[in-house]
């Protein structure tokens, strides 16, 4: 049995292995038929002409580069970026069926297009948003116009990031500024900025223009991404894979006024958020778009990639694109988000509480229908970095002097919760620890202003949290339908995972404890809910509570 186990496993890699081969060779033959054509060679030949003669005559570059450099209007400067990149840019795959594997860049005419709406958003002051499937070339075109604007536009400083510094700059073409230094490496001498010398103008995460002090600099994904300096344009590659892509979104809005956000979906997040709930001015790129890219292409690369994958890579789904979610059943047959679902003050209030160290505190304000017994959910916030008192004026309403500096959207949410009455409060049993620093527990210092939080011991048990909110979900959760809910609460529930790990190869979903990301505290403060609202079925409930010395037993604190 086991011989013929392993001869239909042989037969089969085989076969996947002819299969492959040829894909590889039929993409080879499209590829070649493409770089025949009359319209590929007609570019090509202007490009090799317009080369020699700048080489030869350097009146001949003078009037190429008046030509290449033109911007009096948006229409000109996509002209001028579309012909810079048709007479001097290259593109480099590796892959087999690209051969020779450096290439002359001759923009697809959907990538004109993607130029033409880039130049227009810089031009126009927009922001704007790129949903693309992979391999489209958007990552070069992008990088060759913040090329472009920094070898021709005086006044240029663009800030390029992704969610980890390798995708930044890592000196391969497989990192933003790698791209960037591919163009600079095939560009001729004459069309750089006079006195420009590589290694003292290109540095780490940053390219300097000697002759007019253009600036283009990375960083990676950090609530404070963009903050700072004045910025041409900041560009967000792949944002769907950023943790705190809010903040930074956010926080980049008040150094420019033209944020470009790209990525393939990566379930659901700020960047579908970003696509779906806003009038955010948007780009989607699909594969069919591609010229060299058939359904015998679409066919085979869903043969040997996973569901999840095709959704993801390929046909820009945010549905599909998650896997191992926590809470399938946080769904929109289960919760349902409506401005009717506002505060009740006839209604007992609630207060769900996660606490973080160095990453996100969350809390969730909530009721129960006593109609229909479904959960409300009223508001949710969370933020980072902060100390617990920051956190006090969202229960209390009042802002005190705790030297924190509250922005304009945080005094409007406090603002809004002083219309709240007392609430009961339950959360992580990590409260209850002391700070080495203050010698005080966070249920101290939530005590001295009277918000008395519940909580057992046993709520450390994930897969009895698990049980009690998938319970309330599958009940029907009513959500007052605001910006917080959509952008926290949901995100952070419908993108709650479970990790993936490799066993023999492959990938499996590890199913016993989620994973720790901008999405936990949040999840973890519904499911201290969950249980704090099991214990108020009962009256007489006590709930174990060590700070109390002496006196260890104590019932639900309400107001």
């Amino acid at each position: 049995m086991s011989e013929e186990l392993d001869r239909a496993l042989q037969q089969e890699a085989a076969a996947e292995a002819s299969a492959t081969k040829l894909e590889i060779e039929r993409r080879k033959r499209k590829f070649e038929e493409y770089q025949a054509s009359s319209a590929y060679m007609d570019r090509l030949r202007q490009r090799l002409q317009v080369n020699d003669a700048c080489f030869r005559n350097p009146d001949g570059r003078k009037l190429i580069y008046q030509a290449v450099s033109k911007q009096d209007t948006p229409e000109q400067i996509t002209d001028s970026i579309c012909l810079f990149i048709e007479l001097f840019g290259f593109t480099f795959d590796p892959r087999p069926q690209a051969y020779p594997n450096h290439l002359p860049f001759i923009p697809f005419d959907y990538q004109k297009d993607a130029i033409k709406w880039l130049v227009n958003c810089i031009e126009n002051a927009e922001d704007g948003l790129i949903e693309k499937s992979r391999d489209m070339g958007i990552t070069y075109i992008m990088m060759y116009v913040c090329f472009w604007y920094w070898l021709f536009r005086e006044g240029t400083n663009i800030l390029v990031g992704s969610y980890k510094e390798d995708l930044v700059d890592n000196k391969t073409v497989d990192s933003l500024f790698g791209i960037i230094d591919y163009a600079v490496s095939s560009m001729p001498k004459w069309i750089l900025p006079r006195n420009f010398k590589k290694d003292k103008n290109r540095t780490h995460l940053k390219l300097t223009n000697p002759m007019n002090w253009n600036q283009i600099t990375g960083d990676t994904m950090n609530s404070e991404f963009g903050r700072g300096a004045r910025k041409t344009l900041i560009i967000f590659d792949e944002l769907g894979s950023w943790e705190y892509a809010r903040d930074a979104w956010e926080s980049a809005s008040q150094s420019t006024t033209c944020r470009i956000a790209n990525s393939t979906p990566k379930g659901k997040n700020f960047y579908s958020h970003l696509a779906n709930e806003t009038n955010i001015k948007k780009l989607r790129l699909h594969w069919t778009l591609h010229p060299l890219k058939d359904v015998e292409w679409y066919e085979f690369e869903k043969s040997r990639n996973s569901e999840e994958t095709v959704a993801q890579e390929l046909d820009i789904s945010y549905s599909k694109s998650q896997t191992g979610r926590v809470y399938p059943e946080w769904n929109e047959v289960n919760v349902i988000f409506d401005k009717e679902y506002d505060y009740n003050p006839e209604w007992p209030l609630y207060i769900f509480w996660d606490f973080g160290n160095t990453d996100d505190t969350a809390l969730i304000w909530a009721q129960k229908n006593p109609i229909n017994g479904k959960l409300r959910i009223l508001d949710s916030y969370s933020n980072h970095g902060k100390t617990i008192q920051f956190y006090v004026p969202f229960v209390t309403g009042i802002i005190e002097e705790n030297g924190y500096a509250y922005s304009r959207k945080d005094v409007m949410t406090i603002t809004e919760h002083r219309r709240y009455r007392r609430a009961t409060h339950f959360g992580d049993p990590a409260g209850r620890f002391k700070n080495s620093v203050s010698d005080q527990t966070i249920f101290s210092v939530l005590r001295e202003h009277n918000i008395m939080v519940n909580f057992r011991d046993t709520w450390k048990e994930f897969n009895r949290r698990k049980g009690a909110l998938r319970n309330l979900i599958v009940k029907g959760v009513e959500v007052y339908n605001n910006e917080r809910n959509k952008e926290i609460l949901d995100i952070c529930m419908s993108n709650a995972s479970y990790p993936k790990v490799r066993n023999a190869g492959m990938e499996e979903i590890n199913s016993v404890k989620p994973k720790h990301d901008y999405t936990s505290h949040v999840r973890s403060a519904m499911e201290y809910g969950a249980l704090g609202l099991l214990e108020v079925r009962n009256a007489y409930s006590s709930v174990y509570d060590k700070i109390k010395p002496g006196n260890n037993r104590t019932g639900i604190v309400r107001y």
